[in-house]
């Protein structure tokens, strides 16, 4: 249906104004039930593109929560790996001692 409309539009629509033409000429040959029908077409588009923003967004931030937890995870490992480094190191200078 939307295709149709659009073609119909596009088709109802008149030729552009020569370049530097400086009067503004109102578009005519639509009927104002096309009008309106392509108003609210475009109304629904932008609501769902504002709707799929939001989505988008959400996305982006689950996604980075998720790596900054996987690289606070990996720091902790880092560190509790260091510890138990400094520790064996420990015992074998005690060994050697």
């Amino acid at each position: 249906m939307a295709l149709h409309l659009d073609a119909q539009w596009r088709a109802a629509a008149p030729a552009a104004a020569p370049a530097g033409g400086d009067e503004y000429e109102p578009v005519s040959g639509l009927d104002q039930q096309t009008v309106q029908c392509v108003r609210a077409c475009e109304a629904e588009a932008a609501a769902k593109t504002a709707s799929d923003y939001a989505h988008v967004v959400w996305a982006y931030g689950i996604l980075w929560s998720l790596f900054a937890g996987y690289g606070v995870l990996l720091w902790r490992r880092a560190v509790a790996q260091r510890a138990d480094v400094a520790e064996l190191q420990r015992r074998l200078d005690r060994g050697r001692g």
